[in-house]
Order: structure tokens, then C-alpha cells, then sequence
């Protein structure tokens, strides 16, 4: 970034910069491109801010000439003609969000955007309507999880579209790419900033060949994370650097929470009053907050690690986790074991899968059935692979005696007992083996 950025103070633009993937990394990034390309004075006039619009749109701004002579800048925020089909994450959420903020127009347009990667329109949002995609259409065809609430949002959203008359935006990027390659009016550059983006798309292709493209991408799993040349980027300019087991304490305590990062690195550097921030800095001032926060324990117990355990439990405490907190953790990750025993056992003759596909082939047809009587949603294959693999690591009465001992816990932390030993005695009782 800084190579482009000082290409942009000597007067070279390109047509197109892609950036993508960390959010918070991709907008800080975008900004600090879009305050380099357009200067405060003239940023009003001159710089362009798209939301939940078609490509063509895009392409009828970045070839309108601006009110003032000089650069024209086009910005647009996780554009959804980018993002491939089955998006990752919560792919609602950018619709959901701006609708609950009041942008309704944009939260509508960004929903019917992502329908139409299935080929839905207008008429098939509402849940209600005879013929609209049911809720594991929308996970098939999208990777999307409808909860209740969404339910409702599809629903308001969808009357909302026939009041307005609101149609999707177009997703063809043709008419912006022809504009790009016929080429642009000088000084005038689009930056899209996306936090996932399809890589057939033949954007990516143009950005790669005659733009700039970059990828701020961050290791989903916590062992693959790797936060050093962010945090060195965050800290260069407080003049701060990070001492022995510093970054490994964030590491733990934040995970790949990118914007509480930065705001926990710029606390300790002005508490630091040296050069370093160090390790004890980090312990005594970052709290535990990873979103994934029990996802170590739930591994720990899958295997069976009762070291790991209590490690985590140990830290979990001493960063402020109340026990009755570890203790619901617990009793959730003892019952789904539970319940994947019980289908291993209907449904797979007690033999654990190899992987999803086996899942698909031998277990999901039978299992069907019954989460459709109950009006649950099918699991994802690979998870209910990996989560029959732990259960076979249990009996199913050691199981049965783990949730009596979650009771005993629930009675002796309510009646005042030491929190650090009903957890320590509880995850002993569940990780040995009876």
C-alpha cells in the first residue's frame, strides 16, 4: 500500500485499485487510498461514494466529469457484483445491517442483489408467498442461515421493494468493464473495496493486469493467525514496538478481532512509557475477548485434553470469564456431544464417518427425516463429521455422567463454592476416562 500510495503522490493513477478481504483492514486501507487520490479540500466535490449500486451505475459515475477540474474518484463499499455466489460468513448481514441503521433502500437493493445469485427476485422474498424459496433453498443455493428474525426482515423488506418499486441492481459487470477497458477520463479511478470477492470475476482479472489489486486477508483459524505485520503496521506510527510474548498475549486475548487490535495497541502504547510494549503490559490491561471464545475449550473436550482444559479455563478466569460461564460451555459442548452420539449410533451403525462426504452418502439421508419433523435445520456435513469423531471418543454413559456432573457444578457454584475448583473437578470428570 504505501508503494501505491507514493505512486499517487507523483502523479501516477490507476483506473481501478481492488482491495479485499479483512473488513477493517480493507475500509482503513480504502480510506487512506481515497484521502491520498482526492485531497480534503476538494473531497466533497470530487469523490463519488457508491452503496449497493449496479455496475453500470458505477460506470455512468466514474465516466461523469467532475464539477471542478482534476481527480474523480469512485468509491464503492463491498459491492455485491463482486461476491461469488456462496459467500462466506453471514452474507445477510450487509443488507440487514443497513436496513436497521434506516438505509432502507440500500439494505433492499443489497438483499435483492444477493437473490439474485440464486435467480430470485421481487415476487420470492417474502417467506409467506406460495412458491418463495424455503430456508434450506436459501442454504443450498446462497450458504445463507435464515433465523426468525431474518424471516421477519425478509418479509418488511419485501413489502418495502413493492411500495417503492425497487428492482435488483444488475449484476452483469459487461458495461463497467467495457468502460474500464475503452478507458476512463484521466485523472478518474474507482476504488471497490470488497470483503469477498469472486475469482472469476473478470474485475479481479482487470485489477490484477491494468490496475493495483490487494488483499488484506486474515487466517480464520486461530493456530493459522498470524497478527505480526499488522500490529508492526498499527504501531509504526506511535513510534511503539512489541516485546517478548507481547503479541502472543493479544493473539490470545483478541484473536482476529483486527479493529479491537488497533484500539487495544494504541491504549498500550500510550501506557507504555519506553519504546516496548511488553508481555506484562498486555496481561494487565487487554481483556479476554475473542469471539471465538470457547472454541479452544470445545476442542479441548472433543479430545479429551484435560491439560488444554484446564489451561484455558485457568486463563478464561483470570481475564474476568465468571465460572457459571465456563459451566454453560460446558453443559452446551456435553450435550451436542450427546446428541452426535445418538446418531452415531442410529444412524451409522457406531462407525464415525471419515469425512462430509461419507456424512452426505450414509448418515445426512436418514438424518434428514427426523430434524425435518422437528423443524431443524440440517447440519453442515463436514461439522457433523468432525462432531461424530469427538463423540466417538465417549461411551454414552460417560456422556450421561458429565451432564449429572454439570448439575452438581450448576448446585455448588450457586451455594458459594470455589468457582476455580468446581471447574477444575468438572472438566476432570469430563475429559477422564470412567
Amino acid at each position: 500500500m504505501d508503494e501505491v500510495l507514493a505512486e499517487v503522490k507523483g502523479g501516477k493513477v490507476w483506473p481501478l485499485y481492488l482491495l479485499w478481504g479483512e473488513e477493517f483492514l480493507v475500509r482503513k486501507g480504502a480510506d487512506e487510498l481515497v484521502k491520498t487520490l482526492v485531497p480534503d479540500a476538494s473531497m466533497g466535490l470530487n469523490l463519488a461514494v457508491l452503496d449497493a449500486a449496479s455496475p453500470r451505475e458505477v460506470a455512468q459515475e466514474l465516466a461523469t466529469l467532475p464539477l471542478f477540474p482534476g481527480r474523480k474518484v469512485v468509491l464503492v463499499r463491498d459491492p455485491e457484483f463482486l461476491a461469488p455466489k456462496k459467500g462466506k460468513g453471514d452474507a445477510l448481514a450487509k443488507a440487514r445491517d443497513a436496513w436497521k441503521a434506516g438505509k432502507r433502500k440500500e439494505g433492499a437493493r443489497r438483499l435483492l442483489a444477493l437473490a439474485g445469485r440464486a435467480g430470485w427476485g421481487v415476487d420470492q422474498l417474502d417467506p409467506r408467498v406460495p412458491g418463495a424459496p424455503s430456508v434450506e433453498q436459501w442454504k443450498d443455493e446462497l450458504n445463507v442461515d435464515l433465523a426468525d428474525v431474518d424471516l421477519t426482515f425478509l418479509q418488511e423488506a419485501a413489502a418495502f421493494c413493492r411500495e417503492e418499486r425497487i428492482s435488483a441492481p444488475e449484476g452483469d459487470a459487461s458495461a463497467l468493464l467495457e468502460l474500464l477497458q475503452k478507458g476512463v477520463p484521466p485523472g478518474h479511478a474507482l476504488v471497490l473495496a470488497a470483503t469477498d470477492v469472486d475469482s472469476r470475476s473478470p474485475l479481479l482479472k482487470f485489477a490484477q493486469d491494468k490496475g493495483r489489486l490487494f488483499e488484506r486477508k486474515v487466517a480464520a483459524r486461530h493456530k493459522d493467525l498470524d497478527l505480526t505485520e499488522i500490529a508492526r503496521e498499527f504501531l509504526a506510527p506511535l513510534k511503539k514496538k512489541l516485546g517478548p510474548g507481547a503479541l502472543e498475549g493479544l493473539k490470545e486475548r483478541i484473536g482476529g478481532n483486527i479493529r479491537l487490535l488497533q484500539s487495544e495497541l494504541e491504549k498500550l502504547a500510550v501506557y507504555a512509557e519506553g519504546p516496548t510494549i511488553e508481555a506484562a503490559h498486555v496481561a494487565l490491561l487487554v481483556h479476554h475477548a475473542r469471539e471465538e471464545e470457547f472454541f479452544e475449550l470445545t476442542e479441548s473436550l472433543q479430545k479429551r485434553e484435560l491439560r488444554d482444559a484446564l489451561s484455558y479455563a485457568e486463563d478464561a478466569m483470570g481475564q474476568g470469564t465468571h465460572a457459571l460461564q465456563l459451566l454453560g460451555a460446558v453443559a452446551s459442548i456435553v450435550r451436542s456431544l450427546l446428541e452426535n452420539h445418538a446418531w452415531l449410533e442410529r444412524y451409522a451403525n457406531g462407525q464415525p464417518p471419515k469425512n462430509g462426504r461419507d456424512v452426505e452418502t450414509r448418515i445426512l439421508p436418514k438424518l434428514e427425516a427426523e430434524l425435518k419433523a422437528a423443524k431443524r435445520k440440517t447440519p453442515n456435513a463436514w461439522a457433523l463429521a468432525f462432531g461424530m469423531q469427538a463423540a466417538a471418543r465417549y461411551e454414552r454413559r460417560e456422556l450421561l455422567n458429565a451432564l449429572v456432573a454439570c448439575a452438581d457444578a450448576d448446585l455448588a457454584l450457586k451455594s458459594s463454592a470455589s468457582g476455580k475448583l468446581v471447574i477444575e473437578r468438572l472438566l476432570w470428570t469430563v475429559c477422564t476416562r470412567a
